[in-house]
């Protein structure tokens, strides 16, 4: 049962104010990727895990008050790539969204 107001669908909007922008979007994305740039702050380093290895699950708090966890596996490798790709891909869009503000 779920018991809480339904979450607004995010924006469709495009976030490149032309097309230019959103190639060199994708062609500094395939840059990142290519050179195999892993971004800070994102748990994704061995430096910024608990242990010493990629960790295996993560813990979700779920509940009325969180006081349960809900166990997710990030069983690596397909993970712990999604994840390295998203991380890549947020880091370079917020360049450019930042450029684009300046």
């Amino acid at each position: 049962h779920i018991h809480h107001e339904a979450i607004s669908v995010p924006s469709q909007i495009n976030p490149f104010i032309n097309d230019e922008t959103c190639r060199q979007f994708s062609a500094t994305l395939i840059k990142v990727i290519a050179e195999d740039i892993t971004p800070c702050d994102c748990r994704l380093a061995a430096n910024e895990w608990e242990g010493d290895e990629y960790p295996i699950f993560e813990a979700i708090p779920v509940g009325q008050r969180g006081s349960k966890e809900l166990h997710v596996s990030l069983a690596e490798p397909s993970w712990f790539n999604r994840a390295r790709l998203w991380c890549q891909a947020l880091l370079v869009l917020s360049y450019f969204l930042v450029a684009g503000q300046e």
